[in-house]
């Protein structure tokens, strides 16, 4: 049966080479994707994946063509956690982030500030965040090791 993975990724590029990685690193994989918080909403609805690779920054909705999109939430990719806990769902959770800042102008958090506060708010469902910069690897590295532990801790492999 494959690992299921749900990646929240509104940016092309990004989603891209976490899905190479992902399908690079995982033998046995199934990856679903969107671009929003209510679409990861909506597909949360439909079905529960081993895994969730979720941005923070998102819109509240997909950007259709010809259209501006939804509005930026900077803190967007908590509402995912907040689905899963008002389910009462347990799926673990890796945030994948391209800001080393997250401000949305009442509150400003750095990665560091913002684990701690997703490890306190959501202990069963937070696993990690990952700083992404598609200059360097590291972000492979962290992403695979979060995966590896993710997978021993809930499904034993």
């Amino acid at each position: 049966m494959p690992l299921t993975i749900l990646i929240v990724e509104d940016s092309e590029a990004k989603l891209s080479s976490i899905q190479a990685l992902l399908e690079r690193e995982i033998t046995d994989v199934s990856i679903r994707t969107a671009c929003s918080v209510r679409s990861a909403i909506d597909d949360l609805l439909e079905f529960t994946p081993d895994v969730i690779i979720a941005d923070m920054s998102l819109p509240t909705y997909d950007i259709e063509v010809g259209e501006r999109g939804g509005t930026p939430r900077p803190f967007g990719g908590i509402e995912v956690f907040e689905t899963l806990e008002r389910d009462d769902v347990v799926i673990p959770v890796i945030v994948v982030t391209s800001y080393p800042l997250i401000t949305d102008g009442h509150e400003s958090l750095g990665l560091k500030e913002l684990s701690k506060r997703l490890a306190s708010d959501f202990p069963e469902t937070f696993e990690g965040t990952v700083y992404f910069d598609s200059a360097y690897s590291d972000w492979e590295t962290e992403i695979s090791q979060l995966m590896n532990k993710v997978r021993k801790k809930f499904h034993g492999t």
